[in-house]
């Protein structure tokens, strides 16, 4: 079989990195080898368990997959963290027996069963060497800086355009989608922060400084983007690398001084980042056009009306929701009926824990906490300060945006705490 792949792809563990690779650059580009790099590692999976069946099968054979697709289900039982956050698709999937728009369903369904298949695959890949996951987030802050630039040199080639159309709530133009290339971009800084403390490096030691010199100019670009939720979840991670650092150093002082220095540096570029400083007054001025009930065609008054049309939805059926595949029409009729000025333009809520609670109710609630804090909670991971840190992300982006509703967060949200948990941490196979 090797000899049918490309020279780089000789065992399973080869294709799981490679895999994540392509999941890792395609996350911010391309929905289609976002896939690809997804269905890879699941393949690298069943690759892996047939390489250990007893009996050496023939891969060739229908029945050797059918085997290795049985072991991985055993094996993602065993692993309960795994099976735990697959809960994260069973709240909508349940939901079917209450919605009546199946074909609305079904698209919500579709978009969630990466909490399926993740879990399944990484309940079954080989281990690598920790160095090889390391060097995934490498390569992955370097193509980000070339996304990056390829970005800045649009807007600089745009500057008034775009600086006028961030006056009017629109975004700086990146890959995809802004709020979730923000995300990964602030995921993407704080692995590349940890890369250059741990001191890693692929051939040469001047590649550290190189790697600081990257880390830095993502910082200072995300600034630029001004994406309120990109910067947001940033901060909370930095929020929470001081707090990190002070309880196992007891060093206050160090402490209190950094989050000055943090808040410092913010109102600095603030005042002095002319994309975030626009940003910032249209959020201004946005406020006090929805406090004025003037807001209608205003991004963020439409945020606000949001989270009230779903938590409405939600005191209406309260047990179990109106059903994934029945809220986009809810949300349309609760907005007509009780905020028929946002009728035109009615929004799913922007609060993942809010949209939950409207689609599926309190049972999907209490389906989805233990399925969102399953690894964080793990005892393996409680020292893992990736891991950590992405969930104090996670967990605020959670309050701000619907998340997990579209391919890239869901992308986002699983991938990198479930890699993360390979860095410092022996996995159990």
């Amino acid at each position: 079989m090797n000899s049918q792949w490309y020279k780089f792809i000789k065992t399973p563990g080869d294709l799981m990195f490679w895999s994540a690779c392509l999941l890792l650059g395609s996350m911010p580009t391309s929905p289609f080898l976002l896939s690809v790099g997804m269905w890879g590692l699941a393949a690298a999976a069943l690759w892996n368990i047939a390489d250990n069946l007893p009996d050496k099968p023939r891969f060739s054979s229908l029945l050797t997959w059918i085997r290795a697709l049985a072991v991985s289900f055993r094996n993602l039982y065993r692993q309960k963290p795994l099976l735990l956050v697959s809960l994260l698709l069973l709240a909508p999937a349940l939901s079917l027996l209450w919605s009546d728009d199946w074909g609305y369903w079904l698209r919500v369904t579709r978009v969630r069963l990466p909490f399926l298949v993740l879990p399944l695959t990484f309940a079954s890949l080989p281990e690598l060497p920790e160095r090889r996951y390391k060097l995934a987030l490498y390569i992955l802050v370097w193509f980000m800086v070339l996304l990056c630039i390829g970005a800045g040199v649009n807007f600089m080639l745009h500057y008034d355009e775009i600086l006028t159309g961030l006056g009017r709530g629109q975004p700086v133009p990146v890959p995809r989608q802004h709020v979730r290339f923000s995300l990964i971009l602030a995921t993407t800084i704080m692995a590349g922060g940890w890369l250059w403390k741990d001191r890693f490096t692929v051939k040469y030691h001047w590649e550290r400084g190189l790697l600081g010199g990257a880390v830095i100019f993502l910082f200072l670009f995300i600034h630029v983007l001004s994406v309120r939720g990109g910067l947001a979840v940033l901060y909370a991670a930095l929020l929470f690398t001081i707090v990190w650092y002070v309880v196992r150093t007891r060093r206050w002082v160090a402490g209190i001084s950094a989050v000055a220095l943090m808040a410092a540096g913010l109102w600095i570029a603030i005042e002095n980042v002319p994309s975030l400083r626009m940003r910032v007054a249209y959020m201004r001025y946005d406020w006090l056009q929805y406090k004025s009930d003037s807001g209608a065609s205003y991004s963020d008054s439409e945020r606000w009306v949001s989270l009230k049309t779903g938590w409405k939805i939600w005191e209406e059926h309260p047990a179990l929701g109106v059903g994934a595949g029945d809220l986009q029409q809810e949300v349309r009729r609760v907005t007509t009926e009780v905020f028929p000025d946002y009728a035109a333009t009615p929004l799913l809520p922007h609060n993942q824990w809010i949209h939950i609670l409207a689609s599926t109710g309190i049972l999907g609630l209490l389906l989805s906490i233990p399925g969102f804090f399953a690894l964080f909670v793990h005892k393996e991971n409680r020292s893992n300060y990736l891991l950590l840190t992405f969930y104090a992300m996670a967990f605020l982006t959670f309050l701000i945006e619907c998340t997990i509703e579209n391919a890239i967060g869901v992308a986002w949200f699983l991938f990198f705490p479930l890699w993360f948990s390979g860095i410092g941490t022996k996995q159990k196979r």
